[in-house]
């Protein structure tokens, strides 16, 4: 009995990762962000929101290719030449994208001819030569060829990620664009019918792939388009089985999430506060997946509370029950400052399970991603 218990405690000290060095890698990107008088988290309130990272394989190769979002730094495009060696070949593949703010990156086939092709969203300050989102057209020869102006998709907003599929099932990718809000959080006030109001300079975009033009049809989807939509989390899923793509998105600070429902006519209807009692409130990443296996996808959010004692106590700060309620009574749901873990009940239902689950406090998490790591 003691071999046995001494084979099961080694067996569970064997890790299931290895930390590969640049040395062996040849990747040394590092997303380094300088704090300065004219640049800094008053003169932008997202300066440490970080960037994004892409995986696929651009050239068909069987090995998946790595993208680096820089904030500072320029992009970087890494390719696989085998046995976990990258190579740098941002300059010739031409994705740089110099002195810009680069955010959120997506890998997807937009114009359907087995090659993928790389969007990416930017953000930071109004202008400049390619502050525009840019979407990298695949060549087929490592190279690309920047034309997110012709496919209609050269947006200029607080772009924070894209998601590419295929929502209205004709056979081509649409595209939802998360956005962040221009307006500084501090001059709002929490009132009813704010999001119904239409941002022109930003908000959040649905795009109909139209014959490879992609067409804004957010309003008429019934998608929140507003200056009030701080979105920081895109998550795809079909959440009803019914085999249309449904979506939830994740909004920091005050406004509460979206719960999207596929009507299959080429519309949404937004169903959060019927189907989910109780949500993160400075919501950032999500993910979706079944986690216990009876078909239906879970949702994960995440959000700042910390795990330990001290830190609660020194670097949390809590609504006190006046806004919380005023919150509630406005439209803006039940939020708390907590991961949570809603559970599909199979009814257009959700049971918030995070604390029964031990993900509710994982301190200041950007994202989440869901999957099997231990192939159990």
């Amino acid at each position: 009995m003691i071999l046995i218990g001494a084979c099961k405690s080694e067996k569970n000290k064997q890790a299931l990762f290895t930390l590969l060095p640049y040395e062996h890698t040849g990747i040394d990107f590092r997303n380094d962000v300088e704090y300065t008088p004219d640049f800094n988290t008053y003169t932008y309130r997202n300066f440490y929101n970080g960037g994004g990272v892409g995986i696929g394989d651009i050239n068909n190769d069987g090995l998946a290719d790595i993208f680096f979002c820089g904030n500072l730094k320029d992009n970087k495009l890494y390719l696989n030449v085998g046995d976990f060696h990258f190579e740098d070949i941002t300059e010739t593949a031409g994705l740089a994208s110099e002195n810009v703010w680069s955010t959120g990156v997506s890998f997807a086939d937009i114009n359907g001819d087995g090659w993928l092709d790389i969007y990416v969203c930017k953000s930071g300050k109004p202008g400049g030569d390619n502050r525009h989102n840019e979407l990298f057209i695949n060549n087929g020869d490592l190279t690309f060829s920047e034309q997110a102006r012709e496919y209609g998709i050269a947006d200029e907003g607080l772009s924070a990620h894209a998601a590419f599929f295929d929502f209205d099932r004709d056979g081509d990718l649409d595209c939802y664009l998360l956005n962040n809000s221009f307006r500084p959080v501090e001059r709002f006030n929490i009132q009813p019918g704010l999001r119904e109001v239409r941002d022109s300079l930003g908000g959040n975009k649905l795009y109909r792939n139209d014959s490879g033009k992609f067409t804004d049809v957010s309003e008429a989807a019934g998608i929140y388009g507003s200056n009030i939509g701080f979105g920081l989390g895109v998550t795809i899923g079909d959440i009803d089985r019914d085999g249309w793509q449904d979506m939830y998105i994740s909004n920091d600070f005050f406004e509460r999430d979206y719960l999207y429902i596929n009507q299959k006519d080429g519309t949404f209807r937004e169903d959060l506060l019927n189907q989910i009692r109780e949500i993160s409130l400075s919501s950032m990443g999500a993910d979706m997946a079944d986690i216990n296996n009876d078909g239906y996808p879970e949702i994960f959010v995440t959000e700042m509370l910390p795990e330990t004692d001290a830190r609660y106590k020194t670097k949390m700060t809590f609504e006190d029950w006046d806004n919380y309620q005023l919150k509630a009574a406005n439209g803006y749901h039940h939020q708390f400052a907590r991961n949570t873990l809603q559970l599909n009940n199979g009814n257009s239902t959700f049971s918030e399970i995070g604390r029964l689950a031990n993900v509710h406090a994982t301190d200041w998490s950007w994202s989440a991603l869901i999957l099997d790591l231990d192939n159990d």
